[in-house]
């Protein structure tokens, strides 16, 4: 993990999953994001105290682990302030909610892991889509929803946007072809909403900088309409979620545990939502069994 520069007081510590670093005058730091575990958390204070420098606040962008894993760490040996959108605050707070969603019910104990559910922290600021004054320096805060709920994107004064998981970058989509997201309809959207801004510098936390945004927000694009296609594709006849899923996987050769099994159900819910929210499908139960259908256009 090495400590690089992008524009100004805006820096980022590289590594699997990139965390966001604003430096200020008085040698403080916000953190965009925790890391995944309480281990990174450990690695990212030594880097940054041997850099003279103290962590003041985290920004979380959304409430997966790998984005707040380290929260509860750097909460209790910093005594730093949380920010976070007021949905991700409350899975924040209350991490089995992540899971719960994953199982819809009290989630089965695999899911209960350290890899899908982060130690509880206290949220201290609720951030909304527009300015945001953090140690008296104006940010501004965006609302990206898509891959998760409540997720946002926080830009610094120097003009870098640190947009979490709101787009995957190139390098990750040919390693990950399934992505996962909540939420189709609005991925789409904050996809468009991404492409219509003047971001000279982008950083995902998952691949680093983005080179080419544009390339980037195109193949993000085609991937979710290819997914799209393929789910309909196998609508002809009546099929259940597990049905369409189990297609999926095999589709996409994804060797899954139970907690990656759960991740791709969720995201296949998700497109039967968005399907069925643009009148693409319908449903109806068949002998106890819930079937999705292609709506055939004349």
């Amino acid at each position: 993990m090495q400590l690089k520069h992008i524009a100004g007081n805006s820096y980022f510590l590289d590594g699997a999953n990139c965390v966001g670093i604003y430096i200020f005058s008085d040698q403080t730091c916000l953190l965009v994001d925790s890391g995944f575990s309480e281990s990174q958390a450990k690695k990212i204070v030594t880097l940054l105290t041997a850099e003279g420098l103290q962590i003041k606040t985290i920004f979380n962008t959304h409430a997966h682990v790998d984005h707040c894993g380290g929260n509860e760490y750097l909460q209790t040996h910093c005594q730093c302030d949380i920010i976070a959108s007021q949905m991700a605050a409350a899975i924040i707070e209350n991490p089995i909610f992540g899971p719960a969603m994953l199982f819809t019910a009290y989630p089965l104990k695999v899911l209960r892991s350290r890899a899908l559910m982060a130690q509880p922290s206290k949220v201290n600021r609720i951030a909304s889509p527009g300015p945001l004054l953090i140690n008296n320096l104006e940010f501004q805060v965006y609302d990206l929803p898509g891959h998760s709920l409540g997720q946002t994107g926080l830009m610094t004064p120097d003009g870098v946007a640190f947009l979490g998981d709101s787009l995957m970058h190139e390098q990750m989509l040919m390693e990950y072809p399934f992505l996962y997201m909540v939420d189709i309809t609005r991925q789409l959207e904050t996809l468009d909403f991404i492409r219509r801004q003047n971001w000279p510098l982008v950083l995902l936390t998952h691949g680093g900088l983005v080179n080419d945004l544009g390339g980037c927000l195109e193949k993000n694009q085609a991937r979710i309409i290819k997914i799209t296609e393929e789910i309909l594709a196998l609508l002809d006849i009546g099929r259940s979620h597990e049905e369409i899923l189990a297609a999926m996987l095999i589709k996409y050769d994804l060797n899954a545990n139970s907690g990656q099994y759960y991740l791709v159900s969720s995201t296949i819910a998700a497109f039967l939502s968005h399907l069925s929210q643009q009148k693409m499908i319908r449903n109806r139960v068949e002998d106890g069994v819930m079937k999705f259908y292609r709506i055939k256009r004349e």
